[in-house]
């Protein structure tokens, strides 16, 4: 379902839209607005909202709706914020940023095409037809750069443009195995050590959800060849995939490259506060989405994988359901 804040979205909704009719995916579309109509935001989420598996909630300036749509389901709930007053960093902000337990996977602003491609994604968990599209459309992306290169080569080339020479070369081996639990369908990957709090936050949530999870640490630009073994296997049985980095997030993107399945991005705190770290994770360009939590948010990101899972597994959204009757008692008893 797409909820917009406002039918002045409609531009970025069509987004959405565009990739679910290609992909074949049935859609509903709401406009109800979180601050100025929170009864009928109250009323779409409790009679409507039966046959829906994932949330994609559009809004601007003071963007409170995403968070509003996930704190009345266990759904998944993925947030688009847009461009307004302050370029749209203010609900960029306000999506990615949700206290914990309610978490809500943020795409960049106006980039409601990636929104519904990790719709998708998430939906694909068993539909084999659909994750064969998913394959499809990442391969047609080979085809259209090659296309887009030599239309801007016959564009700008001039006299003195001189073609590199392709000369094989064969990469550093890599072996070193990954070596999974045969019963995760989770894999977090960390881009270096020092993420181990936040790392341990979602390893601890995982655990207290029954739901198993691998854990490695992979320098993405350190060492590529690694990565992309290691994703290679990790496709044959992993689901879902958490990456968790600072700075310059290259991994979230690296990851979300060598695959076609859900990539949740957790972004952590550093010299910058971490910003550097979510911007660069969630302005993900349109076909390479990432679905990304709030700074540190380790315990948000296990929920959001719950989330999914509960869509599939009765015991997993058995378990959700107590572990947020337990943020709900502490939280009232603080």
């Amino acid at each position: 379902m797409l909820i917009l804040g406002s039918a002045s979205d409609i531009d970025v909704a069509k987004k959405a839209v565009d990739v679910l009719e290609q992909m074949n995916v049935a859609y509903d579309i709401k406009v109800t607005s979180a601050h100025r109509t929170h009864g009928l935001v109250k009323d779409v989420m409790t009679n409507y909202t039966d046959d829906i598996d994932v949330f994609i909630a559009i809004a601007g300036l003071a963007a409170h709706l995403p968070g509003v749509v996930a704190a009345y389901t266990t759904k998944p709930v993925i947030g688009v914020p847009v461009k307004a007053k302050l370029g749209g960093l203010d609900s960029l902000l306000s999506c990615a940023q949700m206290q914990v337990g309610t978490p809500v996977a943020c795409v960049g602003i106006d980039r409601a095409d990636n929104a519904a491609m990790i719709a998708c994604q998430i939906l694909a968990y068993d539909d084999d037809e659909l994750k064969a599209k998913l394959i499809n459309k990442r391969a047609s992306y080979v085809e259209k750069m090659i296309t887009s290169q030599e239309e801007l080569i016959n564009e700008i080339g001039g006299d003195n443009y001189t073609p590199s020479a392709r000369v094989e070369h064969k990469r550093p081996k890599v072996d070193e195995e990954l070596e999974l639990n045969k019963d995760s369908k989770v894999l977090i990957l960390s881009e270096s050590y020092s993420n181990t709090d936040t790392v341990q936050k979602i390893i601890k949530t995982l655990d207290i959800l029954n739901i198993p999870c691998d854990y490695k640490v992979v320098p993405s630009t350190r060492n590529p060849d690694k990565l992309e073994n290691y994703m290679k296997e990790a496709n044959k049985q992993i689901e879902l995939f958490i990456a968790v980095s600072n700075l310059s997030s290259v991994l979230a993107g690296a990851v979300v490259s060598h695959t076609t399945k859900p990539v949740i991005g957790v972004p952590c705190s550093g010299d910058l506060k971490g910003i550097d770290s979510l911007l660069s994770m969630v302005q993900m360009p349109p076909g390479v989405p990432t679905a990304t939590m709030g700074i540190d948010a380790g315990e948000n990101a296990a929920l959001f994988i719950a989330r999914i899972l509960s869509n599939y597994h009765e015991d997993v959204k058995e378990n959700l359901e107590e572990y947020n009757k337990l943020i709900h008692k502490n939280a009232y008893f603080e």
